[in-house]
């Protein structure tokens, strides 16, 4: 049996419910240069490093599209965002941590976002005391889809990845995962799993509360040794 002793989370889309904010900050910001960011073209950004986002946007908007000057805006609006609706956990998150911490199970955040935002978004969601070991995208060479930022996260709870669990929403994110050597289940977030992830990851679970259930039983059980990738 392959037996597991930590739990590692993607931030955004599975700890915090802040895509929607994301993605409608990011509209807000192209409407001020007269840009339209549909929600198709969101869908192929979600999980993305921050490079390959922007290269993303360079190429659907055109060359002389203002890069510094579209960030700017996006943080002003995402900010300003959370300090007048602050940032919710996504239903079943605030328990499974708490559960987690009193059985004594290592958890930590591996997340694209950079270190500051991160724990500022952890900390409007009253998560970041739940959650003492974060690695973040601007603490790594290569985002995800590479295994960098889960395989800094295990590095930092002095675990092997092969004995972590992951949380992932994205697709870019559960290739980092597996990659990583990490049991993955993907709890798609505003994106379905298509069917090449689909059979990548290890498990596919409708919601967070189906996750948390999932990650109790490995953690007393663990998983087939051929069931493992």
């Amino acid at each position: 049996m392959r037996r597991f002793s930590a739990v590692v989370f993607d931030m955004d889309g599975v700890l915090i419910d802040s895509e929607p904010v994301i993605r409608r900050s990011a509209q807000l910001a192209g409407e001020d240069f007269g840009k339209t960011m549909t929600d198709a073209l969101y869908m192929e950004l979600i999980g993305l490093p921050g490079p390959r986002v922007e290269a993303k946007l360079v190429e659907v908007f055109g060359a002389d599209f203002p890069l510094p000057e579209y960030r700017l805006r996006f943080q002003h609006f995402y900010h300003q965002h959370i300090n007048a609706h602050g940032m919710q956990s996504k239903p079943g998150i605030p328990d499974l941590l708490r559960e987690l911490t009193a059985a004594g199970v290592p958890v930590a955040v591996a997340t694209q976002t950079r270190s500051g935002h991160a724990q500022s978004a952890l900390r409007a969601a009253g998560l970041l005391d739940l959650l003492p070991v974060c690695a973040t995208g601007d603490e790594v060479k290569q985002g995800k889809p590479a295994p960098d930022v889960f395989l800094l996260a295990a590095s930092r709870l002095a675990i092997d990845a092969h004995h972590c669990i992951a949380l992932e929403d994205s697709e870019v994110g559960a290739h980092a995962a597996v990659s990583a050597g990490m049991w993955t289940l993907m709890i798609p977030d505003l994106k379905p799993p298509g069917a090449e992830i689909s059979a990548l990851v290890h498990e596919i679970l409708p919601s967070i509360p189906a996750a948390a259930s999932r990650v109790h039983h490995l953690l007393r059980a663990g998983a087939p040794v051929e069931a493992s990738r």
